[in-house]
């Protein structure tokens, strides 16, 4: 999404990602990412680059831990998510999740997709700088819902039956925690002096739960 990796290396994907497989054992995970960075990483890519592939990563942990897998793709058609494009492909995914997100600070990108997984009961989870930022994140959920209103493509496509789930959706305030998983250390340069962290908060958007 609007988030992007300074540092986008695949050394990442071993180190972080495919430790997935091995403390989901049994479980295949397929993680499709989206962002400027993969985006236009696998656009510049040579012919024989991993980014140029169908999976830039894939990884199973041996029998005796469980034989989890996971595969990584980089999409390759937009650097966002947009429900309006994706929906009609039925690429609906089983979970979202945003890093560093800044959904108040990226609304056009964001909104789509917040009343869409409200709307379709789509799990989705982020994490974010501080606290600031996610009281503006709910301090716009009607927003979002009513661009989406506005929005006749993406209206037409969740139909009205959903539309109703999105308004009903709009009581359910979600509860941020702090992120175990944080990056130690201060934050980039921000407009104000309350504390932070990349990744220090984590909250779930829309719950596994039927919330309409």
């Amino acid at each position: 999404m609007s988030s992007c990796w300074s540092s986008f290396r695949f050394s990442l994907f071993d180190h972080s990602f495919g430790e997935l497989a091995l403390l989901l054992p049994n479980t295949d995970i397929d993680i499709l990412m989206f962002g400027k960075c993969p985006y236009d990483i696998a656009r510049q890519a040579k012919p024989h680059a991993l980014a140029v592939q169908k999976y830039a990563y894939e990884y199973r942990a041996p029998d005796q831990c469980g034989s989890g897998s996971i595969r990584i793709q980089l999409y390759k058609t937009s650097p966002i998510w947009d429900p309006v494009d994706i929906l009609p492909q039925q690429l609906i995914p089983d979970v979202i999740i945003g890093l560093n997100a800044g959904m108040s600070t990226y609304i056009e990108t964001w909104g789509p997709v917040f009343s869409t997984s409200r709307a379709l009961s789509i799990p989705f989870a982020i994490t974010e700088f501080g606290r600031l930022s996610l009281s503006e994140d709910q301090s716009n959920y009607k927003t979002f819902a009513e661009d989406t209103r506005r929005n006749r493509k993406l209206s037409e496509l969740l139909g009205q039956e959903k539309l109703q789930v999105l308004d009903k959706s709009l009581d359910y305030q979600p509860a941020s925690a702090i992120n175990p998983f944080m990056r130690p250390g201060h934050a980039a340069a921000q407009s104000h002096s309350m504390p932070s962290a990349v990744n220090g908060l984590s909250c779930i958007i829309t719950p596994c739960l039927n919330i309409g």
